[in-house]
């Protein structure tokens, strides 16, 4: 056997778990035995199916021992499945077996449930799980529902129907058998199923949260690990001897926790000219997104895993488990020399890539070890006759206890902190005459980027009156990139330039635009990414990859709308909106939210991994408006679908520009989504800023502002929205500012419900056709009320007789109109909220 065997075995060791549940005589057979016969009928190549059976150990009486125990047959290659199925399971509670059974219809508790900013031990857990369901193909979004709506959705037929297609789609990924497409289709089945049924009655705060294709996952990549370190430290003895000891040693450091993140990358994606700007802006966010994919790719083939080792991948950071053998860290260091190589001579220095690790031991995936264990593990650390890990050691002796990812995974984001702080230090080093040396300035300026360089081509702009425009080769490729990304629907990574479609390259590789599997044909390339997609028949292609991406854009034909036809297409004043969004406290959640006990491997995976969904894949459908329950928001009437175009979508944080008012009303969408898609648990919270500028503003300004206006939100406690932020405010009171704008989600929420709404609803003739309001009050009723509010905010003095005064008259003038209730209800909200 070989690494993708071994890879493949440990992704379906469990799959038997998923045909038992659909059987009504479930526990006639173990799920082992159910995978196993599943497997053996699938002609699948090597002894595939011995790793569903043999993957625990056995007792010697049990009647079934030889068929089914780990340790029997004595091959190398079982026992590392074995070793890594425990090490991935370490999430589970220990439950008391008098106490526990087994419960084939009990439903999957969201991941996000027991994330807490401040973590006491007693803190209720918000209990909401995953209704049973398919990725992929609902038009609407599925959120966590109640314990008990969600069980009635885990019944046996369920089970089995899901099981039919999940084995019809896999028959035909079957001839090809490609380890990547199979981890998008056990995602696809297996994400919302959990990995255990053992329950505890009594203790709902040990009920299952990781799922079944999380455990999966994470199996097949520690046993990748555990493969690539044994053969590779005892590579004589490996396939000669049966090497027990050595695959169940967890305090040696086997592990390594890999880190990347882009610097450099607002300036890359902002600092453009208005010329073309948003295709432009939208590819620039794009190719970052293929640099990230490029990067992943190298380091996976030179350390020689597969997907299955990626933790996350997006928006200029990546995080993957890889094993601590000399091969692989000499690869670390050779692509972070070659990558920053290439982006120091290709960018001038404008993008950086912090490429660090931090190493750990199997007992870092164990941190739900048995108390009366702990101090057995303490003097194995201490004994100097056995290699062992220096942070489980230390964390041994300071905090009685093994080290746990979040603490791993804090270390490795300060670690690339420090390594942002001293950008191309290699390069410097090695050769300072070059990095010193006066470059003679360029012939001309590209009018995109503003780059000097001596060629320059000319863009295919729009006719607008303003002649050509002229672009560096870079700029020029991702203007026309732009231009085609709208029906993009794979992207072709091949070594050989193509003759006509569109390309961007990353150093010796081009990754070509492709429309449908016909582009494909003309094509010999060396990886498929799949855009969005979740049908195997995307998938032909041996090395295709699926590649979720924030997509959603507002078109004109075949291409994006431009900054000016958002505008033009605003309610009322002709203005676009910008939108940065953020998760709250994400470090802290990621290395202190969960209780100790539970910060494993499987946990922190399924969290990134359900985050990336929200933020790559499920933002597309809110910004369509298939939200999950209720109306989209809206201030005014008008179609679901938004128009606003995502500029970057990625594990935690999004950008998006559009028209003002369907900027405003797509952020409250997203807040409710958002809370509700991590079980409205109060401590995971989102924060947004919006400015509102118009068309021709400086691009790089309408995201410093957009940046200014999250932070403003931030500094409000979290869970808050700053709503049309000026760098220059209006209300300011001895010279602090007094009005901000910010307010809590529901505030805001409310005020727009309580004020705005009523007053368009109730006040106000919509005209669709002109995108315009007319109200039955004057303009001039509106800046009156802005300047009762200015003195009050300037003065500290509410001056009331003027409020009543202007209120009064307008009521005078509004006798006559058949809504003058629906005006003096209005009256009294906007007293109320001022007073």
């Amino acid at each position: 056997m070989n690494l993708l065997d071994v890879v493949k075995g440990a992704l379906l060791h469990d799959i038997g778990k998923f045909i038992q549940r659909g059987c009504h005589d479930g526990q006639s057979m173990t799920h082992q035995e159910h995978g196993y016969h599943w497997l053996s009928q699938q002609g699948l190549p090597g002894n595939i199916c011995e790793f569903a059976a043999r993957y625990h150990a056995v007792d010697k009486n049990n009647p079934k021992h030889d068929r089914t125990d780990a340790f029997y047959l004595q091959a190398n290659e079982l026992l590392i499945v074995c070793e890594a199925d425990s090490l991935s399971s370490g999430e589970r509670f220990v439950k008391d077996k008098s106490k526990s059974r087994w419960c084939g219809n009990t439903p999957l508790m969201s991941p996000f449930s027991r994330l807490s900013a401040n973590h006491s031990g007693n803190q209720a857990a918000y209990h909401n799980c995953w209704q049973f369901q398919v990725l992929g193909t609902a038009e609407n979004l599925s959120f966590p529902v109640n314990y008990e709506e969600a069980l009635n959705s885990y019944r046996v037929d369920n089970y089995s129907s899901l099981f039919r297609a999940f084995e019809e789609e896999f028959h035909q990924l079957s001839p090809r058998f490609n380890e990547n497409a199979l981890l998008m289709l056990l995602e696809k089945y297996t994400s919302a199923i959990p990995s255990e049924t053992q329950v505890e009655e009594g203790k709902p705060e040990n009920h299952p949260d990781v799922s079944l294709f999380d455990h999966l996952k994470t199996t097949g990549a520690i046993a990748a690990c555990l493969y690539q370190y044994l053969s590779e430290t005892y590579s004589e003895r490996f396939r000669e001897e049966y090497l027990k000891e050595e695959i169940l040693n967890r305090l040696e450091p086997r592990y390594l926790l890999v880190g990347g993140d882009f610097s450099g990358v607002q300036k890359f994606i902002y600092t453009i000219s208005s010329k073309g700007a948003l295709k432009t802006l939208r590819a620039r966010s794009f190719f970052l997104e293929l640099l990230t994919e490029h990067v992943v790719s190298s380091l996976l083939k030179e350390m020689g895993l597969t997907r299955a080792n990626v933790v996350f991948s997006g928006g200029g950071r990546l995080y993957l488990l890889a094993p601590n053998t000399i091969s692989v860290r000499k690869a670390l260091g050779d692509i972070e020399t070659r990558v920053n190589s290439y982006l120091y001579n290709s960018f001038d220095g404008r993008l950086f890539l912090a490429l660090d690790k931090v190493e750990f031991c199997g007992q870092a995936l164990m941190v739900n070890t048995e108390d009366k264990k702990i101090k057995e593990i303490i003097k194995n650390c201490r004994s100097q006759n056995h290699p062992h890990c220096s942070l489980c050691r230390e964390s041994m002796e300071q905090q009685k206890r093994p080290v746990d990812m979040g603490q791993i995974w804090g270390l490795l984001r300060r670690r690339l902190t420090e390594k942002k702080n001293r950008k191309f230090a290699h390069i410097i080093a090695d050769n300072p005459e070059v990095f010193w040396s006066v470059r003679e300035p360029g012939e001309e300026t590209c009018a995109v980027c503003h780059s000097e360089t001596g060629t320059l081509s000319v863009l295919r702009l729009a006719a607008d009156g303003d002649g050509p425009v002229r672009a560096c080769k870079l700029c020029k490729q991702l203007y026309e990139l732009g231009d085609e990304l709208p029906g993009a629907k794979y992207i072709a990574v091949s070594d050989e330039k193509p003759a006509q479609l569109p390309y961007i390259c990353i150093e010796d590789f081009y990754y070509i635009i492709c429309f449908g599997q016909e582009d494909l044909k003309d094509l010999n390339p060396v990886r498929v990414l799949v855009l969005n997609s979740w049908s195997v028949d995307d998938y032909l292609h041996p090395e295709s990859v699926q590649m979720l991406t924030g997509s959603y854009a507002a078109k004109k034909g075949r291409s994006y709308k431009s900054f000016d036809e958002l505008a033009r297409d605003a309610v009322g004043g002709n203005r676009i909106g910008i939108l940065r969004m953020d998760v709250d406290n994400l470090g802290t959640l990621f290395t202190r939210g969960q209780p100790y006990k539970a910060r494993t491997f499987s946990r922190l995976s399924a969290l990134s991994r359900n985050l990336t969904r929200f933020f790559k894949y499920h933002i597309n459908q809110i910004c369509r408006g298939n939200l999950p329950a209720g109306d989209p928001f809206k201030l005014v009437p008008g179609d679901s679908g938004r128009n606003v175009t995502i500029v970057y979508a990625g594990g935690d944080d999004l950008f998006l520009v559009g028209s003002w008012d369907d900027v405003t009303e797509v952020a409250f969408d997203i807040e409710r989504c958002f809370k509700d898609f991590t079980g409205r648990n109060p401590d995971v919270t989102i924060s947004g800023g919006i400015t509102v500028q118009g068309p021709k503003y400086p691009l790089y300004r309408l995201a410093e502002m957009a940046g200014e206006a999250e932070e403003q939100a931030k500094a409000n406690g979290r869970d808050s929205i700053t709503l049309f932020y000026s760098p220059r405010p209006d209300f300011l009171k001895d010279g602090v500012l007094a009005y901000t704008g910010t307010f809590k989600w529901q505030q805001a929420r409310g005020m727009l419900a309580e004020i705005l709404q009523p007053a368009v609803n109730d006040l106000g003739v919509y005209d669709a056709g002109s995108r315009r309001v007319e109200f039955i009050f004057g303009k001039s009723l509106l800046h009156k009320l802005l300047t009762v509010s200015d003195i009050w905010w300037r003065e500290g003095k509410l001056y009331l007789p003027r409020l009543v005064y202007v209120l009064a008259r307008e009521s005078e003038r509004l006798k006559k109109y058949q809504r003058f209730g629906q005006w003096e209800n209005w009256k009294n909200k906007v007293t109320k909220l001022i007073t």
